[in-house]
């Protein structure tokens, strides 16, 4: 596989290739119009995304039926059932079998997607609209998700890989409504984090400089993507971003794994994720995904996170994904991040 060195140059860029296509639009007379369109390079990994400017404003979803069909079906998450119809960790990794941080239960995920998995939930309440998802009530979760990666770690020497996860609600891919966060934790990263590891360790090899602290000045100086700094945090656009609608990425700049942070240290990214979602909403976005990545020990590496939107199913039932992300891993956009960066900031 070609390394970051041997396609881009040495210094951080943000490299796109304008472009456009043309069409005969039948709704403008037959005349010719051209949609222009970029292809993006990540600067860190090389990957390539597209990127459009539509007038694209997400419907506000009814959320109701969702719910109360949710209601109807058996929910092991809900105090009730909780006790009896969700697992336990050996007892040699925690003492306890489950983690619990005041209304947080965090237990094993029932289909694991790494060596060790844990479902963190929320609270005891089988749904909390956006509007109620403040710091304080998203606390809990993080904290007891904190404690399973520590845990894990000095339980497993070999594990050198930790990640946070949240879906929230179906359109972004949650089987239950009732709101949870998913830590793992294993030896091999995901095809993402190694590519981050690849270009990091590259990049310091080649410099002496570590890539995200140049990254976020990089993003500084343009100004275009950069939107605010919360403490040991750093709120950016993603130059090429993941999802139908720009995501948001966060950069720990003095932190390269989950294992090693405080329990204060979560709250200022909490504090902006809140504000994340405060703008998702006058978006009418009302879904999303949430991955933090980490590693054990990489000086070269930053923790780093992504919040994307996700929207939920119109009238025909689509959704946004679909060919290009699927099968072609090719992300597209339909909305300039620098834009929504412009928007964002006035949540911050």
């Amino acid at each position: 596989m070609p390394k970051p060195h041997q396609r881009w140059p040495m210094e951080i860029s943000f490299t796109s290739i304008k472009d456009k296509s043309v069409m005969i639009n039948p709704h403008k007379g037959f005349a010719p119009e051209e949609i222009p369109f970029e292809i993006r390079y990540d600067p860190l990994t090389g990957e390539t995304g597209r990127v459009f400017d539509m007038p694209f404003q997400a419907d506000k979803p009814d959320l109701d039926e969702t719910i109360r069909r949710s209601q109807g079906i058996f929910c092991p998450f809900c105090p009730d059932n909780l006790e009896k119809s969700t697992g336990l960790f050996p007892k040699e990794m925690i003492a306890e079998g489950r983690v619990t941080v005041g209304e947080s239960t965090l237990i094993p995920n029932l289909v694991p997607f790494d060596k060790y998995a844990g479902v963190s939930i929320l609270s005891h309440r089988h749904y909390i609209p956006m509007e109620d998802l403040t710091p304080q009530t998203m606390k809990d979760a993080f904290l007891s998700s904190l404690v399973f990666i520590r845990s894990v770690a000095g339980y497993d020497e070999n594990v050198r890989c930790f990640n946070l996860n949240w879906n929230y609600l179906p359109p972004a891919g949650s089987s239950m409504i009732h709101p949870h966060l998913q830590p793992n934790c294993g030896e091999i990263p995901t095809n993402e984090l190694r590519l981050q590891i690849e270009g990091s360790k590259w990049y310091f090899a080649e410099t002496g400089r570590n890539f995200w602290h140049e990254y976020i000045e990089a993003e500084k100086r343009t100004g275009a993507r950069y939107v605010a700094e919360i403490e040991n945090t750093c709120w950016l656009m993603s130059f090429v971003p993941l999802g139908f609608l720009p995501d948001v990425s966060v950069v720990f700049p003095d932190h390269f794994s989950l294992a090693a942070l405080e329990e204060e240290e979560i709250m200022p990214f909490l504090n902006g994720l809140s504000s994340v979602l405060t703008y998702f909403r006058h978006q009418n976005i009302f879904s999303f995904n949430v991955s933090i990545f980490s590693v054990r020990e990489e000086d070269h590496f930053r923790m780093n996170g992504r919040i994307c939107p996700r929207l939920f199913p119109r009238a025909i039932r689509n959704n946004d994904m679909a060919y290009p992300q699927a099968l072609h891993k090719e992300p597209f956009s339909v909305r300039p991040p620098e834009v929504v960066c412009r928007e964002l900031k006035e949540f911050f």
